[in-house]
């Protein structure tokens, strides 16, 4: 190496020094700067959880499912705790359906079994008459004669001819019934039309004409033990329920229509020639109308029927259904169209024995199934329902099943007769769906209010509980 190369080496160290000496200060330096000041929190981890024993595809493991089939099923047994307590109480003779209002079956006993229905009868010619006749229909009574008068004076007969208005009144003739008839038809404006025509004088005989029904004036079928009171005679033509006179009931309801009336025209001053009598009028002379009167129409009739069960108002409205449908106003034929009605609408038939319109006959025949069918399938079941008395309201209900949940909101038909109580209709549930029953009772004693009326009241009170739910609970069944 020669000198030159030897400098250019020492020259390097000695510049290097300086350089390696601050090195090394830098580091003395860092090294001796304390450590910033910290706070440490300490957390504690939880205790343990203990090991759950369910295993891990046990159905604790989803415990919804279990707990809502625990409350179907406590639910039903609950239910079926309720209806087995009213059951076991109805005793034998009896038949109960009760029908939620989707169509399923709450509760029910012997539903198909022929009982006699009394008064609930009644619904099935309500039913039918709003379909046959139509809700609107009026029933008008009309005077015939050969002509107007002359100088007040009438050539010949006048004929009074029925239309099968069941609830044609006089003023001042009392209704003897525990339910007066209401809506009712006076017949004075007839008389008051003789009058305006200037009639004083009726040269021939004040006929009643009461051809458009048969002459079987009650069903053959009513027991000895039924009186007037209770219904019957009636025909086309029937003022004051057949009554001449209060508490006087003629045989022929006609001719005791034409007695009443008779007398209205003698008290107005209208002389009556001739001998009051009871036929149909010529077919062969022309006669002329001199005035007529019309019923309310017959969705009022019907709430008069229902309100007051009246046996005459049944009676007649067959005999009308029949004379509409067939054109032969007759008992049969009333039968014939209203059985044929509640077969066309699906009501269950098996068993039933239709007699009369009323229900006072012992030989009807009717199953609750049967009820029931009638106030869910019938396309006219609303409009009945709609016209029944309400539970501690009207009608027969009035006093009945007050300060259950039934009053003021149960729409139901009655039926009493000896050792026979039916109640039949519509209540709402605790979520305000209607809930159809029938519960007829046959048996001593039954028609006594301290032996149905319980009975009554723990129907209402079941119906008022539906649905029975219970809310389910998922502790039991979640893992353990």
């Amino acid at each position: 190496m020669n000198r030159q190369g030897v400098s250019v080496v020492v020259l390097t160290v000695i510049a290097l020094v300086p350089a390696l000496a601050l090195g090394g200060l830098w580091q003395y330096a860092d090294t001796n700067v304390p450590p910033p000041t910290t706070t440490t929190t300490t957390t504690l981890p939880p205790e343990p959880t203990p090991e759950l024993a369910t295993q891990l595809l046990s159905l604790r493991r989803h415990p919804t499912p279990l707990a809502d089939a625990a409350a179907a099923a406590a639910g039903e047994a609950t239910l079926s705790r309720l209806v087995s307590e009213l059951t076991t109480r109805l005793g034998a003779g009896a038949c109960l359906h009760i029908v939620a209002d989707d169509g399923t079956v709450v509760a029910e006993l012997a539903p198909t079994t022929p009982v006699i229905p009394a008064s609930t009868h009644k619904l099935l010619v309500a039913a039918v008459a709003l379909d046959v006749l139509g809700p609107d229909y009026r029933f008008r009574t009309e005077l015939f004669a050969a002509g107007p008068p002359v100088d007040g004076v009438i050539e010949g007969d006048v004929y009074l001819v029925g239309g099968g208005d069941p609830l044609l009144v006089t003023a001042d003739t009392p209704d003897p019934q525990r339910f007066p008839a209401f809506n009712t038809t006076p017949i004075e404006p007839l008389v008051d039309a003789l009058v305006e025509l200037g009639t004083v004088h009726i040269e021939g005989a004040l006929v009643a004409d009461g051809s458009r029904y048969d002459d079987e004036f009650q069903p053959p079928s009513w027991g000895a033990e039924l009186t007037n009171y209770d219904g019957g005679p009636v025909d086309a033509l029937l003022i004051d329920d057949g009554q001449i006179d209060p508490g006087n009931y003629g045989l022929d309801p006609n001719f005791s229509a034409a007695r009443v009336f008779t007398d209205l025209l003698i008290e107005r001053g209208i002389t009556v020639v001739g001998q009051t009598d009871s036929r149909p009028r010529p077919a062969d002379v022309e006669l002329v109308s001199l005035g007529f009167v019309e019923s309310r129409p017959l969705t009022d009739v019907l709430v008069e029927l229902l309100h007051t069960s009246d046996n005459n108002t049944a009676e007649m409205l067959l005999k009308e259904i029949g004379f509409v449908a067939t054109g032969t106003g007759s008992r049969q034929d009333g039968i014939d169209t209203v059985w044929a009605q509640l077969g066309e609408w699906g009501v269950p038939l098996a068993g039933v024995s239709l007699a009369d319109g009323s229900g006072l006959s012992r030989a009807n025949q009717l199953t609750c199934a049967a009820l029931t069918g009638l106030l869910t399938k019938a396309p006219t079941a609303p409009a009945v329902i709609d016209l029944l008395p309400v539970a501690g309201r009207d009608g027969t209900l009035a006093d009945q099943l007050l300060g259950t949940p039934a009053e003021g909101v149960l729409h139901a038909k009655t039926g009493t007769l000896t050792a026979v109580k039916g109640l039949a209709g519509v209540q709402p549930d605790s979520n305000r769906d209607d809930v159809t029953f029938a519960l007829v009772l046959n048996g001593d004693g039954v028609a006594d209010p301290s032996i149905h009326g319980p009975l009554w009241r723990q129907l209402v009170e079941l119906v008022a509980q539906l649905p029975v739910v219970v809310e389910p609970d998922v502790t039991p069944f979640g893992p353990r």
